[in-house]
This record gives structure tokens, sequence and C-alpha cells, in this order.
């Protein structure tokens, strides 16, 4: 098998083992019967997620250097190491304090640095096609979260025994994300740096420089905003469902539930996203999808609650955006600052995931205190969008980064080497 095929073959199994996170919120109602007595008190136990999140962006501003230091493949085996740890210890925390320790922290951190570093590294094999490649890979890690609800919903059980079946869910789970996460890293191999990119005078840009022109702060903004759009949506799909109109029976109680369909919705935007990107302006499809899930926010909002048709249209809408958005990105980071830096440039820009999942944490402490209405935080979420769009629509690539004199160039390889 060709090198770079082996590579992808391994990205995508790892990213496979990596995307079940998103599917935690099917254990909530489990967990808050655990821990609270009440399956209906998801609220702290949905916080898991947050934490989780926050914490998978923050740690991919490591991965450069863990590459460096260790290689992509041992780096995917530590984390699929620590992923299973992480949920092996979930099956058996006393509270939930711990919780947010074990799936949150520990769990956040392996799946943020075998996630980006797989994808960034698999991206640079190949470099003429890395929409395409980005769509499969990110694809690749969405399509657990619509695979997963169809396993997990028998192996819980009903809420008397919830318990031994949320142990196992977590037993099985770590098994098979840790086996996937490490056989897929079996296969990967450090990509060499491409051709001509980092010459003198190229895009290639170092972090430093990426930072002192405004593209980095208006790209921040752009993931920013279509992130917290995702992650609202993706994290509140079932909860809003149980708030929807009457009847409520074409979405609860049935085996493809909202959250389900939201998963799909997301997974196709990937494949989809990718392949586009290939052949149309990236930062275009990104502006579009912004605008898109702007008017939607805005006519759910005013509408709360409206008609089921257009419930689940803009439901599936945020979905797959926020899939393909989150796929192209990386992509459009390295067109702009280099392709040979990506990993570490995009580990940056990627931060605004963390300030999305933040803004998130807030609205639905809002919410849970009854200070928001799901309506009202789509109206405000909706300037973000509208924002985000203007900017993605009017953005341009920066010219190459100013050469640096030749001591001083001289002075930063030695540094590097040393």
């Amino acid at each position: 098998m060709e090198t770079r095929t082996r590579v992808l073959v391994g990205t995508v199994l790892a990213q496979i083992g990596l995307g079940t996170v998103y599917s935690w919120s099917m254990l909530n109602p489990a967990l808050a019967d655990k821990f609270y007595d009440d399956h209906t008190k998801t609220f702290g136990i949905a916080m898991t997620f947050s934490i989780m999140m926050i914490c998978l962006s923050v740690s991919t501003l490591t991965i450069n250097w863990l590459q460096a230091k260790f290689g992509v493949r041992r780096v995917l085996t530590g984390c699929g190491v620590l992923l299973a740890v992480g949920l092996l210890l979930s099956a058996f925390v006393p509270n939930v304090v711990v919780l947010y320790l074990t799936a949150g922290v520990m769990v956040g951190i392996a799946d943020g640095i075998g996630y980006l570093l797989s994808l960034t590294n698999c991206l640079r094999w190949y470099p003429e096609k890395s929409g395409t490649i980005s769509g499969i890979c990110v694809g690749a890690y969405g399509l657990p979260a619509f695979v997963l609800p169809f396993v997990v919903t028998p192996v819980l059980g009903d809420a008397d025994n919830g318990y031994s079946g949320l142990m196992i869910c977590f037993i099985l789970w770590a098994i098979i994300a840790g086996i996937l996460i490490i056989g897929g890293g079996a296969f990967l191999k450090d990509a060499p740096v491409i051709p001509g990119s980092d010459t003198p005078g190229s895009g290639e840009y170092t972090i430093p420089q990426m930072l002192r022109r405004p593209q980095a702060y208006l790209l921040f903004w752009g993931i920013t905003a279509f992130c917290f759009a995702g992650l609202f949506i993706i994290g509140n799909a079932g909860s809003a469902a149980g708030d929807a109109p009457e009847p409520k029976d074409y979405l609860i109680g049935t085996a493809v539930t909202l959250v389900s369909l939201v998963a799909l919705a997301n997974t196709a935007g990937r494949f989809l996203f990718g392949w586009l990107s290939d052949h149309m302006s990236r930062t275009l499809i990104v502006a579009l999808s912004l605008t898109v899930l702007a008017v939607m926010s805005v006519v759910i909002g005013v509408t709360w609650r409206p008609e089921p048709w257009l419930y689940i249209v803009g439901f599936l809408l945020f979905g797959a955006a926020f899939g393909g958005c989150i796929t192209i990105y990386p992509t459009i980071v390295g067109d702009y600052f280099g392709h040979n830096n990506q990993s570490k440039n995009y580990s940056v820009i990627y931060q605004g995931f963390a300030c999305g999942a933040v803004i998130t944490l807030i609205f639905n402490t809002l919410m849970s205190n009854d200070v928001l209405s799901f309506g009202t935080a789509l109206l405000i979420g909706a300037v973000f969008l509208a924002i985000g769009a203007v900017i993605l629509f009017l953005v341009k690539a920066p010219g190459p980064p100013p050469a640096e004199p030749a001591a001083a160039a001289a002075g930063t390889s030695e540094s590097l080497n040393a």
C-alpha cells in the first residue's frame, strides 16, 4: 500500500475513534439518574461536554511540539491510551466533579491532540486535494455521532437498570475507541516538507508573523461564530426537541431522534463541503453558510416555537454548516499562512472553537436559570453569525510574509535545531 494511502486509512480509523465523543449527550439522562436520581436534571452533566470541548481546543496548542518531540505515531498511541483510561475511569466515578476530570479534562485533551494532529499531518500528504481529504477525515470524525445512538440505546436500557448499562457503555466505548485510535495511529507517518512552500518570499508564516496580520483575527472571529452556532445546536438538540411544538412524536420516541438527524447532517456537510472546497472559494463557502445560519436563527428565534418542518430544516442546516465549515477551515488557514506551518498556525486559530464552547456554556447557564429563552439565544447568535458572514465575504489572503534578514533567519534556524 502506498505510504500516503496508508496514512489516509490510519487517519480515518483514528478519526472514527476520536469522533465518538460527539455522542456524549446520549449518556446525559443515565448519568443524571445515577448522580441526581432524576434523569431530567441533565444540565450539570452536560457541562462535562463543554469542559471536554474547551480542553479539546486548548490542548491542540501542543501538537507542534509533541509531533517534533515524539512523532505522530507515538503521539496518537498516547492519545488512544489517555482517552481509553479517561473513559474507563468515568465508568466508576463517585460524583460529577470527578466525571469532569476524567471525561471532561482527560478525554478532551486526548481527543483534541489526536484529532488535529492526525488531520493536519494527513493534509500535508495531499496538498493537491486537501479539501477532499479534509472532508473524508473530518467526515469520519463526525460519523460516530450518527451511528452510536442506535448502539448505545439498547445497552443503556431503561432507567431501572441504567447504571449497569451505563458502566457497560463506558467500558465498551473505551475499548473500541482505544483500539481504533491506537490501531489507526500505527499506520501514520510524519508528513514530508512540501517542496518550495517554505522558501523565502513564499506564503509560509510563523505564528508571530501570522498574528501580525489582521486576517488571523478575522478568521478567528469566523471560526468562533460557526463553532458557537454548531456547539449550541448540537448540545441542545435533544432538550430543544422536548420543547418543540405539539405533536412531539415526530422527533421523540422514534429510533432516529433529532440528535441523530443533526449528526447525520453534520457528517454529510463534512463530506460535501470538503469536496466543494476543491472547486470554489473556501472563504465564500463559509461566508454563504454563515449567512444562511444567521437568517435561520432570526426566523426560528422570532417564530419560536416554529412549525415542525421549519424546526427540523433549521437544525439540519446548523448541523451541516458546522460540520462543513470546521472541515475546510484548516485548509483556509493553510492557504492563507502556509501548508508546512499549517498545524501550528491552525492550532492558534482553532482556539475560536474554545471561545465558541465558552459562549455556549454561558448561554446554557442563562437558559437553565430561565434568564434566557432558546429563541432569544438564537436571535443573539444571529448577530455573531451575521458579523462573521460579512468578514468572510470581505477577507482576502495576505501576501507573502516579509523575508527575514539572513542573520536573523540563521539564528532562528539554529534555535530550532538546538
